[in-house]
């Protein structure tokens, strides 16, 4: 009777074990991925689709992550901060890393993007260039009437936004919306409709793999110097948002150390046509 109650009580436990397993599969955790358009962060259509900097982040933490059920949703980036500002279940996988808010908590450090810059024409641009080989954004923004753009929902480092605050409110600004901003910008540029913006160089590099070689130079500004910009996931400031944060938190390291995302980033750090210095530097404003 003895053995026959052990075994009974054995059977009890694995099965209540095993119920435990399902409950928990039941309630297994789906992470809403919130992507846009914005190349080469996200790169929805063409020859590059799906190997932007962030598709191998999210790509990556899907195989390693293989508990979780994992959605993705095309939608702007306004949209992707108003619905996390109303506490909607969302993750943007391609943010500046910064303390947590009211409307982010953030992962661990994902990638070391490559010094914010500027980016422009040469003949426009080299006149402001200082001893170092680098340009103030400072003296851009004061220097009427050259004329800055930016996607609508790009946001900078605490150094360097306030300069492009200030340069906002003049008419010398234009903030393009939709699909494709990020290169957009750049065409504006090149066509001599804009005279500069401040960018990443893998989006200068991506806007020469696919629209060719342009004239357009990437020049490092002189407040940020060579230091690169640290990015993060951010998910909605919730509870859902802080338990999702700890799951990706754990998975990281093993993301960040495979090869393949460690190829891809090298390869979006790319090398890009430095500043040539052939007109003196003036004196700056």
């Amino acid at each position: 009777m003895k053995t026959l109650r052990a075994a009974s009580l054995i059977m009890s436990y694995l099965y209540m074990s095993q119920s435990l397993v399902y409950a928990d599969e039941e309630r297994q955790l789906t992470v809403t991925w919130a992507i846009n358009d914005a190349p080469p962060f996200h790169v929805i259509e063409g020859e590059y689709q799906n190997s932007g900097i962030c598709d191998v982040l999210i790509d990556s933490l899907k195989d390693t992550m293989t508990h979780t059920t994992h959605e993705t949703v095309l939608m702007p980036q306004n949209r992707v901060r108003m619905l996390s500002k109303q506490k909607e279940n969302l993750c943007f996988p391609c943010l500046i890393k910064r303390e947590d808010n009211d409307v982010w908590v953030y992962t661990d450090e994902t990638v070391v993007h490559a010094p914010l810059g500027i980016i422009g024409r040469p003949e426009v641009l080299d006149p402001f260039l200082n001893e170092d080989g680098r340009i103030a954004l400072e003296s851009l923004v004061s220097s009427a009437p050259l004329r800055m753009g930016k996607p609508l929902a790009r946001r900078y480092p605490d150094l360097l936004q306030p300069l492009v605050d200030n340069v906002s409110k003049t008419r010398h600004f234009a903030e393009l919306t939709g699909e494709n901003a990020t290169v957009r910008v750049l065409e504006q540029i090149d066509m001599g409709r804009l005279d500069y913006t401040l960018e990443y160089p893998s989006i200068l590099q991506y806007y020469n793999m696919t629209q060719g070689a342009s004239t357009l130079v990437y020049y490092e500004t002189a407040e940020l110097a060579n230091n690169g910009v640290a990015g993060a996931i951010g998910c909605t400031n919730n509870a859902w948002g802080q338990d999702v944060v700890k799951r990706i938190n754990q998975a990281l390291p093993n993301v960040l150390n495979t090869p393949i995302y460690q190829k891809q980033q090298e390869f979006w750090r790319g090398s890009l046509p430095k500043p040539q210095g052939n007109i003196v530097a003036r004196k700056q404003p």
